[in-house]
C-alpha cells in the first residue's frame, strides 16, 4: 500500500456517515413528535411524576407535573399545578423525578409535549430532540466533507 492514509481516511468517513445517519434516524421522529402539540405552545419546566409502569395486561404511559394557566384563563398567572401524560411520551425515557422542558398549549394546559429531558445523576445526557438533530446534520457533513477530500 503506497497511501494507507486514503484507507484510513475513507474508513473514517464511512464511520462518521454512518453514525451521522444512525443519529438522523432516531432524532427525526423525535423532532416530529414536537408537532404533535399542534401549536408553537409555552414553554415551561416540571418534572416526571410517575414513569412508565405496567399492571397485569395495562401498560400506564408516564406523566409530568408541571404548572400553568387555569384551563380557559390564558391571561391568569400559571398556579394550576397538572400532573398529564405528555402526548409525546413514547420519545423520551422518562423516569420518576427527572426534570423536563415542556410545552403547552395556552387554549388547553392540560395538552403538554415534552421538549427536553435532563437527568440530575451524574454522568447523565441530557435529552434534546434538536440538540441530537444537529448533531447527525454535523457527522453527515462531515463525513462527505472527508470522504470528497480524500481525493482531491
Amino acid at each position: 500500500m503506497d497511501q494507507p492514509w486514503l484507507t484510513i481516511t475513507l474508513v473514517m468517513a464511512a464511520g462518521a456517515l454512518a453514525l451521522g445517519i444512525a443519529i438522523l434516524r432516531t432524532a427525526l421522529p423525535q423532532r416530529r413528535a414536537l408537532g404533535r402539540l399542534g401549536v408553537r405552545g409555552v414553554r415551561t419546566r416540571g418534572e416526571v411524576a410517575r414513569g412508565a409502569r405496567r399492571e397485569g395486561q395495562t401498560v400506564h404511559p408516564p406523566q409530568v407535573r408541571y404548572q400553568a394557566p387555569p384551563v380557559g384563563r390564558p391571561d391568569a398567572p400559571p398556579t394550576q399545578t397538572y400532573r398529564r401524560t405528555p402526548l409525546n411520551h413514547e420519545s423520551h425515557p422518562l423516569h420518576a423525578g427527572i426534570p423536563v422542558v415542556l410545552r403547552y398549549d395556552p387554549a388547553d394546559p392540560r395538552r403538554v409535549v415534552v421538549v427536553h429531558t435532563k437527568d440530575g445523576r451524574p454522568g447523565m445526557v441530557s435529552y434534546s430532540a434538536t440538540a441530537n438533530l444537529t448533531w447527525g446534520i454535523f457527522f453527515v457533513l462531515f463525513g462527505v466533507a472527508v470522504g470528497v477530500g480524500a481525493f482531491l
